[in-house]
């Protein structure tokens, strides 16, 4: 070590026991918090991440500082995985820990900068003072920061995982009809129970390979959401390609606006009726299943349980039913398209009248008579005899249970 070495380390030694005294190390601890704070705002709003900052920059100077003196494994303190984990939990973005350690790191060389330029050194000593401290400082940061990300990529993985496991679990006891604190489970999901509520099921009925179906769907019901006036949902996944939804809203979205929702190209839609409170979230849920369980059999992207409840109460028992559509319909229920044509028509009238009928299905009043009268030939008797069972069956029927 030649003589202009040997004072660059000397007062690298010198640098080191000055800093490492309790009142300096105070000092420039305060001195770089305080950069950092201004520059990540989440650390001046939260007592306990400032304080986790504190003690890792504390233990981070001191680590670094005996480096310099002693150089050894580059791995941080472990107060360091403590803040880098504390980001995590609250589910502060990684771009923040980046900001600290950045921040941070301008404000350490200035520091060093400053203090070897306040020294009783000649400039060519305080540029190789400089030199060496800042090389190893860049090489402390860099290895400090790969390291903290992993620490922090594990920890808001486990860190979804129980919450997504909390989440599910207050979801399961809410159903069950368990009771619940109403104010403390809302802030557990982060979701009004107040509200009116309406419950969706959403699947995707042949997964894609790429991607991850659950945040496609999750996706999917935030845009339902905001299409029917609701606060983002609440999502809790029920499969591998399949979602259980809540949204909630001051008033019931419009019943015509929840059937013209565009459901994109191979997702599902099932939807509860809406109710408020509790009983709502439970009561619309059970009820958007129900539909779920008929969407095999209906065409429709999006089914509202509304529209097939009497089908849903009566294919509870498929074979009575389908028994009941036999003997009800007898002819009428034959496997074709004329006959489907006449069955809609029949339903049609019963529904909504002559001139409904017409109306609802394109086509003159005199075309509904004509098929009216070819229904009963196969029928046997008029449509207006047994009509309630009538429209029952047709009902089934429609929905092919």
């Amino acid at each position: 070590m030649d003589e202009h070495e040997a004072a660059v380390a000397a007062w690298i030694r010198s640098f080191a026991v000055e800093t490492l005294a309790s009142d300096e190390t105070d000092r420039v601890v305060r001195l770089l918090n305080e950069q950092i704070a201004e520059q990540v705002a989440v650390i001046g709003r939260d007592p306990d991440l400032r304080a986790a900052l504190d003690a890792s920059t504390r233990a981070q100077l001191r680590s670094f500082v005996t480096h310099l003196v002693n150089p050894g494994e580059l791995r941080p303190p472990e107060e360091a995985f403590v803040l880098a984990r504390e980001f995590a939990a609250r589910g502060v973005e990684m771009a923040s820990l980046l900001e600290v350690y950045r921040s941070g790191q301008q404000a350490a060389l200035a520091y060093v900068t400053a203090v070897a330029r306040d020294a009783d050194l000649n400039p060519e000593l305080v540029s190789g003072a400089l030199i060496t401290v800042w090389s190893q400082a860049i090489e402390w940061f860099s290895h400090s920061v790969e390291q903290l990300i992993g620490a922090y990529g594990e920890e808001r993985e486990r860190w979804l995982r129980s919450a997504l496991t909390r989440r599910t679990q207050l979801v399961a006891t809410i159903l069950a009809g368990d009771r619940v604190d109403v104010g403390e489970a809302e802030r557990a999901l982060g979701h009004s129970l107040r509200r009116q509520q309406t419950a969706v099921v959403l699947w995707e009925e042949a997964p894609r390979a790429e991607g991850d179906p659950v945040a496609r769907l999750e996706a999917e019901a935030v845009r339902l959401a905001a299409r029917f006036g609701a606060a983002r949902p609440l999502v809790v996944p029920s499969g591998p390609a399949e979602v259980w939804a809540w949204l909630a809203s001051d008033l019931p979205p419009d019943a015509d606006d929840v059937r013209a929702a565009e459901v994109p190209a191979g997702v599902r839609v099932a939807v509860g009726v809406t109710a408020p409170g509790l009983d709502g979230f439970r009561d619309s849920h059970r009820e958007a299943v129900a539909a779920r369980d008929l969407a095999d059999v209906l065409p429709a992207s999006l089914v509202a349980y509304a529209d097939v409840e009497v089908v849903s109460l009566l294919s509870r028992d498929r074979a009575a039913v389908a028994a009941f559509v036999r003997r009800e319909l007898g002819a009428l229920g034959a496997d074709d398209d004329a006959a489907a044509r006449l069955r809609e028509t029949v339903l049609a009238y019963l529904e909504a009248g002559m001139d409904g009928a017409a109306a609802r299905l394109a086509i003159h009043r005199n075309t509904v008579r004509y098929r009216l009268r070819q229904a009963e030939d196969l029928l046997g008797r008029p449509v207006t005899e047994r009509r309630r069972e009538l429209e029952l069956a047709l009902l089934c029927a429609s929905a092919r249970v």
